[in-house]
């Protein structure tokens, strides 16, 4: 499946979540927007962040969403390596297998 396909499948499951459970989603998109609004920190790096996290916990679905968010506001790939390498520093292996899906996303939406 390719990095768009993967994309348009969290849009698609996040969507029926928010027809499911619109109060909790549209309270959690509050939150969302209230944490990447423009600040001392850009969006995209704030995306950036979001996807080391996304990494150090191995969660797939959130490192497609926030590569994708990342690439749109702005991010290069040098410094998605850059925020990968704080990642892997801080999650092991495990960080390495995940933020090797990282590039290969950001590269395929390109």
């Amino acid at each position: 499946m390719s990095a768009k396909e993967d994309l348009a499948g969290v849009n698609q499951r996040l969507g029926g979540l928010f027809k499911a459970e619109k109060q909790t989603m549209m309270a959690f998109n509050s939150l969302t927007e209230a944490a990447m609004r423009p600040g001392k920190l850009s969006p995209a790096v704030k995306e950036l962040a979001a996807v080391a996290i996304a990494v150090s916990k191995g969660c797939e679905d959130c490192i497609v969403y926030h590569v994708a968010a990342a690439r749109k506001h702005g991010a290069t790939r040098e410094e998605l390596l850059e925020m990968l390498a704080v990642a892997i520093e801080l999650s092991g292996g495990p960080g390495v297998v995940y933020a090797a899906k990282a590039v290969k996303i950001f590269d395929e939406l390109a």
